[in-house]
Formats: structure tokens, sequence, C-alpha cells
């Protein structure tokens, strides 16, 4: 029997943000139920202190222990199938370093986001924007030590990506990893399958960032927080539609044995928690 397990990770540290963890509590109530798939959250700290860069990484320690204990549970459970719900992109790096460990050579990643995710501490600070190339053994060499089995850039399909800054393209270039940006169009449902049926992917683990949604059609993004208009990276551009779409076609061509839900950021859920809380009624 197929074991399948569910990991709550309301990880907000690799973000610095401490909303992606209400995040990971709504996508733990919005992903339909199946009572044979196992729920564990992942115990992740909760306090709101400043955080303190470590060897420039933002809490560098604490999501490193986070990882560790997120690959104890996942060993323990030896699972064939995990989802992932977060949190920040980094709650990616155990499951799939697992699974890599566990299907070898069959096994591809999609990384759908509108990011590529493989700065390195000399260019950015917080550990979600590495969490690829951790996994590529490069990134921030702290987390990539705790990889156990590294992935190849022939492993990884980008979907949605748009234009990264200069420094992530020299980066890019120097992993080898092949990519489009893809502003105006698309990699098709039909590029897609057959990029899985020419690596011989007959598994594949699939990295689901919603910053690759466009903000004028969802919302609880990064990109949509309530009164900011200038943001350092582009915005995604894909629709829930094409979303949906690549989905059926990757499980058409092989099997998913991984998925990643990452950086819901809820802002209105959020202010309004924020402000119930000083209701006299409920004290």
């Amino acid at each position: 029997m197929i074991k399948t397990i569910r990991l709550k990770i309301p990880q907000w540290q690799g973000g610095n943000n401490p909303t992606y963890s209400l995040g990971s509590d709504l996508l733990s109530f919005l992903v339909p139920k199946n009572l044979e798939q196992k729920e564990i959250t992942v115990p992740i700290p909760e306090y709101e202190e400043p955080l303190v860069k470590e060897n420039g990484v933002t809490a560098q320690s604490i999501v490193a222990e986070n990882v560790s204990e997120t690959m104890a549970i996942i060993q323990e459970e030896a699972p064939d199938k995990i989802i992932t719900l977060g949190g920040d992109c980094l709650v990616s790096q155990a499951p799939f370093d697992y699974f890599h460990g566990k299907y070898g050579e069959e096994l591809g990643i999609i990384w759908i986001d509108a990011h590529p995710d493989i700065s390195t501490p000399d260019i950015f600070f917080n550990e979600h924007a590495m969490v690829l190339g951790n996994l590529l053994n490069d990134g921030d060499p702290v987390l990539a030590e705790k990889v156990q089995h590294p992935f190849a850039a022939k492993d990884v399909l980008y979907v949605g990506l748009q234009k990264p800054i200069a420094d992530e393209e020299v980066i890019l270039e120097r992993l080898g990893l092949d990519y489009q940006v893809q502003d105006q169009e698309r990699i098709t449902p039909a590029e897609i399958k057959e990029w899985l049926k020419e690596q011989q992917f007959t598994k594949v683990v699939v990295h689901f960032d919603l910053d690759v949604l466009d903000p004028k059609e969802f919302r609880m993004l990064y990109f949509a927080e309530p009164g900011v208009t200038d943001y350092s990276a582009e915005a995604g551009k894909m629709s829930l539609l094409e979303v949906k779409e690549t989905m059926e076609a990757i499980a058409e061509q092989s099997e998913i044995v991984g998925l990643t839900v990452a950086e819901l950021l809820p802002w209105d859920v959020h202010n309004l928690k924020n402000l119930l809380k000083d209701f006299d009624i409920f004290r």
C-alpha cells in the first residue's frame, strides 16, 4: 500500500515574515482531506523577536534546525509520497532530498515559481531564496551540507519563471541551469510532458510557490501586501487555470510523489486576526 503523509510546516523564519506561519494553517484547512493521509505538524518556533543574521543569512541556525527536524520526521515515517504545506519555500528541502535518496535517477524536479531560488548569502540574506541552490549543492553552504542526495542541473525544469536579477543570472549560468523567462508565454503542458519523457523521469516532485500566480488574480501573495507598491523582484504571471493545466500534464506523464505548496500570505486574515485579539469580549 502506498503511504502518503501531509507535512504541515509553519516555517516563517526562512522568509522572515510570521504571516507565512498563518499561511500554513490555512493551507492545512484548504487542501482536500484524505483520512488515509496522516498529517504531521513540524514544530516550528513561534516567537517573533527580530531574527539575527548568521554568516550573512537570516536565522541560519534556526532554519537549519527546522530542516533537520523535518528530515527526522520523514525518515521515521518513511513515506512513499509527501504533501508539504508551507510556510516559506525552504520547506521543500527535506522532502525533496529524501525522495532523491529513495527514487534516485527516476526523480525530477518541476519548480513552479516566479523566482529561481538559487541565491547565495553573497547576494541575499533570506534562506527561502536559496532552497533550490541548496538542493543542487550550492546556495547556502551550511544548509547545502545538510542535503544528503543533491540534484543536478539537468533534473530541474522551471515553470512560470520571471526575469531573474543580474546576480541570479550569473548563478544560473554557473550552475548550468537551463531556463526560459516566461513573462509572455509559459512553458506549455505539452512541453512539460515532453521534458519528463526525454529525461525519463517516471517520478517527480513539484514545488508550487504561490508567488508564481498573477497578483491581479490571486491576492494572498508577497506581491499583494496592502500599502506596498515597490518590490525588488518580478511578480508572477501565471493564472490559476494555467497552474491547473500544468499539474494535470505532470500527472499524465509521471507519478507525482512530492508536492509542496508554499508562500501563502493571507494579509487580510492576518490583519483581521490582529484586530480581533484586542476586542474585550474575547478576554
